[in-house]
């Protein structure tokens, strides 16, 4: 099964980028850092998506600069995981990446189940 690597944000406050991260994806050809850069929004709204968080470039930003890729009150790091699914989870800006693995599926029993 191949692994798949996940951004998410593991401290309370939100996922965001640092300038330095945004600036590092537009040289990249990331078009929403590219409007990021142009419309300086502040580097939030890239990749804040949950179903991006896997994006090659995005991974390879965090990996090369590792904590200088956090913006403001974000703490990013890298979840690799088994396969191809997964969710994120959120609280007060917290994130948990949750794989299908990750749950206690309980199964109904026909004769329970009237």
């Amino acid at each position: 099964m191949s692994k798949t690597k996940i951004v998410y944000n593991c401290c309370y406050g939100g996922f965001s980028l640092s300038r330095e991260a945004i600036e590092m994806l537009a040289s990249m050809g990331v078009q929403e850092a590219i409007d990021e850069l142009k419309y300086d929004r502040h580097a939030y709204y890239t990749f804040n998506s949950y179903s991006e968080r896997y994006n090659k470039d995005l991974v390879a930003v965090v990996e090369t600069l590792g904590s200088k890729a956090s913006g403001t009150y974000a703490q990013l790091e890298i979840r690799e995981i088994e396969g191809d699914k997964y969710r994120i989870d959120e609280y007060d800006g917290i994130e948990t990446v949750l794989t299908p693995g990750d749950y206690k599926w309980i199964t109904v029993e026909k004769e329970d189940n009237v």
